[in-house]
């Protein structure tokens, strides 16, 4: 071979190699692109924490059909259901592979926020470094029975066996539950495993329990109304810290307490419920993005459109929380002493 030849040939072989790094470059490039999700001016994902059909699936559909008039590119929403483990299962994804790009939020409880600080099986994410966008309701839970159950009165749940349903274990119906049995000694036969709020419910109207310790209010007046016009459930307990305004007779959990540890036990567990619907964002998500998505949530709120089609679903929009009001709540959890968190984790602990 002459010189010319093998010059030749080492060039085509570099050319050959070149184009190969060239071709790594783009797959590689390719990947990262797909990793990084949707460009979140054309395309957002809107992540329910539970299953369709409950108050959560409402409250994330409600919000999706119209943030993104509010987000820059007016981008298209799609809803994805992700359940499981009362939105532990969605926050672990929101944590750790959801894209940081703005392209993805989720909504769900505000037990999500607590989950991972009070030792819930599975959450594996610390919830300072969510971006979190901002809360639509200061959500009240209550504890109800059937009317035909054996307990009718907040009395009776301490002196007759009452079987409530429950989902998952980080789910409010199975946490209320267990600290109204543990803290209180109510008696409460726990049938937990239900697929969300939705099941739990159909559970309750086939007559499979006879009551739940642990139901939004705000669900029930959007699924049943008419179970509260009909008197069909008996409404015992406010499982919050304050009472709702329309249930201005109904203790709170708070009012059963016999000593201040008790009490700041409570408030540890119960400070959730003022994050009820909450609306996060991976963590580290870039500064311009966060800013855009807190201003669209506060925009909604403000916006006829969006409150007009509230009252057509019959929920309800009480004591929302900023995105910042929310970081500040989170961080204050974080900062409960040692001693309480732990004797809270204890009292929530096997369930």
């Amino acid at each position: 071979m002459t010189r010319d030849r093998q010059q030749t040939a080492r060039v085509r072989s570099w050319i050959r190699a070149l184009g190969a790094a060239l071709l790594l470059t783009g797959a590689l490039g390719g990947h990262v692109l797909a990793q990084s999700g949707e460009d979140p001016t054309k395309t957002l994902t809107m992540l329910a924490s539970h299953a369709p059909g409950g108050g959560y699936d409402a409250y994330a559909r409600l919000y999706a059909r119209h943030v993104g008039r509010f987000l820059p590119g007016q981008p298209t929403v799609v809803v994805r259901n992700m359940p499981g483990a009362a939105g532990v299962v969605m926050a672990n994804f929101v944590a750790s592979q959801a894209p940081r790009n703005g392209s993805t939020i989720g909504l769900g409880p505000g037990s999500m926020a607590t989950a991972a600080l009070l030792g819930s099986q599975g959450a594996r994410y610390d919830s300072r470094e969510f971006t979190w966008v901002g809360s639509l309701n200061n959500d009240i839970s209550v504890a109800v029975s059937r009317s035909d159950s054996p307990v009718s009165t907040l009395d009776e749940l301490f002196t007759k066996e009452l079987v409530v349903g429950g989902a998952g274990a980080s789910d409010n119906s199975v946490i209320y539950a267990t600290i109204l049995s543990r803290m209180f000694g109510a008696k409460l036969k726990l049938v937990a495993g239900y697929n969300g709020s939705g099941d739990n419910v159909m559970a309750l109207d086939r007559g499979e329990v006879q009551g739940i310790a642990g139901w939004n209010y705000s669900s029930i007046t959007t699924m049943r109304p008419d179970w509260l016009r009909d008197k069909k459930i008996n409404i015992l307990l406010q499982m919050s810290l304050t009472r709702h305004p329309e249930l201005p007779k109904v203790p709170t959990i708070l009012e059963l307490a016999r000593d201040d540890r008790q009490r700041e036990i409570l408030r540890l567990i119960f400070a959730q419920s003022q994050m009820g619907r909450v609306i996060m964002g991976p963590p580290a998500m870039p500064k311009a993005m966060v800013e855009a998505h807190r201003a669209a949530f506060d925009r909604a709120l403000k916006d006829a459109e969006f409150m007009a089609d509230v009252e057509k679903m019959r929920l309800e929009i009480s004591g929302p929380m900023t995105g910042a009001e929310v970081d500040q709540l989170v961080g204050s959890l974080y900062r409960a002493t040692p001693e309480r968190i732990k004797e809270a984790s204890a009292l929530l602990g096997g369930n």
